[in-house]
């Protein structure tokens, strides 16, 4: 991909708390992009211009032998920066990774720089302030959970620089849930 494109994204949304929700808003910047609360399957993807039909079916082929299944978020945890939260089961999530990049093989998780994949929910990210205050924020909204009922493609607009749902994959087969 040329390095001026931007990349799209493939997340599972998660319905989070308010407190999970203000802590994205004040400490990540990808919350004010637009970016909504998920647990990242593979990013950085195709380019927007290449999210064309035969890539959707490759993706709803992958959603549809994906049963749906619950997560819970428990604990928190931190990489330097970064505050996150960790899912319950994560393996889900790492299988689903591991499929779509079978499929995108161009398209190692995080563009490779991570040999292993860590299934997270970011609730902070680039802080150059202490991460504890943030930490204790995040831990008394815990615990919550909820349902990975489909992965959400998205895509920066060339016009905001703001990132759009494209697609909405239903895991199972199943209709996609509705957005919150």
């Amino acid at each position: 991909r040329a390095m001026n494109e931007p990349p799209s994204a493939i997340i599972v949304r998660i319905g989070v708390p308010p407190g999970i929700a203000a802590l994205r808003r004040s400490h990540d910047p990808s919350a004010r992009d637009g970016v909504p609360a998920h647990v990242t399957i593979l990013f950085p993807f195709l380019p927007a211009r290449a999210l064309d039909r035969s890539v959707r079916r490759t993706l709803a082929r992958i959603g549809t032998s994906t049963e749906p299944f619950d997560v819970s978020f428990a604990s928190v945890a931190t990489w330097p920066a970064t505050v996150y939260l960790e899912p319950e089961p994560a393996e889900p999530f790492r299988t689903l990774t591991e499929r779509i990049v079978d499929a995108f093989p161009a398209f190692p998780p995080y563009g490779g720089a991570h040999a292993e994949i860590v299934p997270h929910l970011t609730v902070a990210d680039r802080v150059s302030d202490p991460l504890e205050p943030i930490v204790e924020a995040a831990r008394r909204a815990l615990p919550f959970g909820g349902r990975a009922a489909a992965v959400d493609v998205l895509a920066t607009d060339p016009d905001d620089a703001r990132w759009r749902l494209r697609w909405r994959i239903p895991l199972g087969g199943g209709s996609p849930p509705r957005p919150r």
